[in-house]
């Protein structure tokens, strides 16, 4: 589905009166999610004494409570009360090949037998995995690893300073780019500002200026304004538009920011945390023909085994983090005991080893087709204005669109939120039908397959049913 069909599709949904599930409804979806998961109740309740807020996961499902799992096979989670959930979750992008994939399962283990979990000095596996990222990601030369893709994000942009010695960041509307102090301003909801940042001071965030989406003549006035004060050292973007796509990119944008930031000797910086070794081995870039000055990549490359990040570049940008304090030159200082350490490294080399051993990308994105095509046939027959629609194994189901309302909009932010307790809900009640799903959006394994498709239409029709 192209931009603008989603677009139209999206303006005719925000238009349209919420479709909330009636409150007796939800009263029986809590009543019967309480009677499943008592286990969870009680776990929740051990960990809120220790814990604040008894929850550390921004993709869990509160209501009524956190479900507590205990383990994931393929595309499954099974709790602690023995409930089994088609995962839709999966990490939030990184689980690609499937739970506990026994190919790298035994890789690994062996890894651990063999060397250990860390040393904290040079190991082979570093090489290796770095030359598996050089060899399909067109516009890596060099990587260093770190421990997230929050961290490779700030290591990117102290490096984009270093390079250029400017001293603007631009980031867009909506777009994620970890939690780092300087990049947590106008996250998830376009316009929302500083309304996350508390505790950041205002200089800290200071200089990092927020452009619309989509408007290139924004982003032009603001590279033009920033000349008055340090200029722009580099231009952030994740690659299919804000929360992976839900604010979805015009077809030829990444083109004209390609240009607009060669133009002015600007740094780009492909946030490819979720599309790295998803949309493509050789990530967005690939998929959009664009060359990067910086790449961020984050824990699908490592199979999500943990302390999984890296920044990839042109060895141009790249060497100033090999110290420039011997040699004279300019530098980057970036540290972490634990970055690059040998299991990390081991993962990554052997998580991209079996993602093209087994066709995952093309595989996962194939399931994800057919199950778009079915919930569309779906929502058609029930004459719904619910839509699907995909990138590759990134799945988008609109019930509500919410981020497709506009916050300065007059009641722009109690339209928002009423939007978004109706998708709370909607993934309430979908996880009581044995989904676990995010807030619309989802990612596709290639452990995935035609059983898990049938279900799943089959527990959205339920939803139908409801609102």
């Amino acid at each position: 589905m192209k931009y603008r069909e989603i677009m139209e599709r999206m303006d005719r949904l925000a238009a349209q009166p919420v479709k909330h599930i009636p409150e007796d409804v939800m009263g029986r979806v809590v009543a019967e999610i309480k009677k499943k998961t008592p286990k969870s109740a009680k776990m929740f309740e051990a960990a809120r004494k220790v814990i604040p807020g008894g929850c550390e996961h921004m993709l869990s499902h509160t209501v009524p409570h956190p479900v507590f799992i205990d383990r994931g096979e393929g595309p499954f989670l099974i709790d602690v009360d023995g409930n089994r959930y088609i995962d839709y979750l999966n990490g939030g992008g990184p689980v690609l090949l499937g739970h506990n994939p026994p190919a790298l399962i035994e890789r690994m283990t062996e890894v651990l037998k063999k060397k250990g979990s860390f040393h904290g000095l040079c190991d082979e596996y570093e090489t290796l995995a770095a030359e598996k990222i050089v060899q399909h990601m067109p516009a890596v030369e060099k990587v260093r690893f770190l421990q997230s893709g929050t961290e490779a994000d700030m290591a990117a942009i102290r490096l984009a300073r270093a390079y250029t010695e400017k001293k603007k960041i631009i980031k867009f509307c909506g777009t994620y780019h970890g939690w780092s102090d300087q990049l947590v301003v106008d996250l998830w909801v376009p316009h929302s500002g500083r309304f996350m940042a508390n505790g950041i001071p205002e200089s800290v965030t200071g200089d990092t200026v927020i452009v619309p989406q989509n408007d290139l003549d924004a982003l032009r006035r603001a590279i033009e304004e920033n000349e008055k004060d340090g200029g722009t050292a580099a231009v952030l973007v994740e690659p299919l538009g804000g929360e992976s796509g839900t604010q979805p990119l015009e077809e030829g944008f990444h083109k004209e920011l390609r240009k607009i930031t060669r133009e002015n000797n600007i740094v780009l910086i492909f946030d490819e945390v979720v599309t790295g070794f998803r949309v493509a081995l050789g990530g967005a870039q690939e998929l959009f023909g664009i060359d990067p000055e910086l790449t961020v990549l984050g824990k699908i490359m490592g199979g999500c085994f943990p302390s999984s990040g890296a920044l990839g570049g042109k060895a141009e940008l790249m060497d100033i983090l090999n110290s420039g304090i011997m040699s004279g030159g300019p530098s980057c200082f970036v540290a972490g005991t634990l970055a690059a350490n040998l299991f990390s490294c081991a993962a990554t080399y052997f998580t991209i080893c079996e993602i093209e051993r087994t066709n995952a990308i093309e595989k996962a994105a194939a399931t994800t087709d057919r199950l778009v095509n079915e919930l569309n046939v779906l929502f058609e027959d029930r004459n719904c204005p619910f839509f699907a629609y995909n990138y590759g194994s990134i799945l988008h189901v609109e019930t509500t669109g919410a981020l497709h309302i506009d916050l300065t909009s007059e009641d722009g932010l109690a339209r928002i939120f009423d939007r978004k307790t109706a998708v709370t809900n909607h993934q309430t009640f979908l996880r009581n039908e044995g989904l676990m799903t995010l807030m619309g959006k989802g990612f596709v394994t290639s452990a995935h397959g035609e059983r898990e498709i049938k279900d799943t239409v089959e527990a959205y029709n339920r939803l139908l049913d409801a609102v």
